[in-house]
């Protein structure tokens, strides 16, 4: 029966961000070895070089620690494994609150969630791509998503709770705003049942932006009365943020 690899976990708290002590008891296993730096493999294979610093109280993990905590999105509470494989190389398993092991999508939904990025805190959104091919669009501002079928090519319903939030009234204009920063202004009408919707200037508007039937649009509501669309083609979309509406039903009208 083959030996297993040494190995040991930590509980994230207190100031885990800056660095993390190495058991006591596992450090002797590293007897022999100049405990300068160390390599960390996280769950999607992607490899980290960290330092090891010795002070009076332990060994740390230091210089690059901090990397492979804002990569993997590390939380207070969160359980982890070091699996040593030698040479001062380990393979890190990652276990959050509900005992379960983390992949990194999960853990960047998570971060994205309560809106941490520098750039999304400044109002700007972030537009980022998971290892699994999903992108995710953060934004603290009001925005959903809608996916652009032949019936929306003349007429958008925009949900009751963007009305609300941004205090749109029955028959209005709006600016929509493209990637490249053209612009097309259109107007609002009201539903039977009272939603409000685009209508007149949002067909030619899909036309000059280049929308396409299957495009993902994002509405981002960036100013008063003013819209940035995000398109995608080809993508499946993630929007996260304290103001997003809809954000995992393409579908609805």
């Amino acid at each position: 029966m083959a030996a297993s690899k040494p190995a040991f976990f930590t509980v994230l708290i207190g100031d885990f961000c800056r660095r993390l002590k190495m058991p006591t008891a596992f450090v002797d296993k590293l007897r022999g070895t100049p405990p300068c730096k160390c390599v960390l493999r996280g769950p999607n294979g992607q490899s980290w070089n960290v330092a090891l610093e010795e002070r009076e109280s332990g060994l740390f993990f230091c210089k690059g620690w901090r990397k492979f905590v804002k990569y993997h999105c590390l939380e207070e509470g969160d359980f982890l494994v070091f699996h040593y494989t030698g040479k001062l190389k380990f393979d890190v398993t990652i276990y959050d609150e509900s005992a379960c092991e983390m992949d990194l999508e999960v853990s960047k939904r998570r971060s994205l969630a309560d809106g941490s990025s520098d750039q999304v805190m400044s109002g700007k959104a972030v537009i980022e791509e998971t290892p699994t091919g999903l992108t995710v669009f953060q934004s603290r501002n009001s925005c959903f998503m809608k996916t652009l079928e032949t019936f929306r090519r003349y007429d958008l319903t925009i949900p009751q709770k963007i009305v609300k939030a941004e205090g749109l009234k029955g028959h209005m204009s709006l600016t929509l705003r493209d990637p490249e920063e053209r612009s097309r202004i259109v107007e609002t009408d009201v539903t039977v049942d009272k939603r409000l919707k685009l209508t007149k200037g949002w067909c030619q508007g899909c036309r000059e932006f280049n929308i396409s039937i299957g495009d993902k649009v994002v509405f981002e509501f960036v100013k008063p009365n003013v819209i940035q669309l995000h398109i995608f083609r080809g993508k499946d979309v993630l929007l996260s943020g304290p103001k997003v509406v809809d954000s995992s039903n393409y579908r609805q009208i």
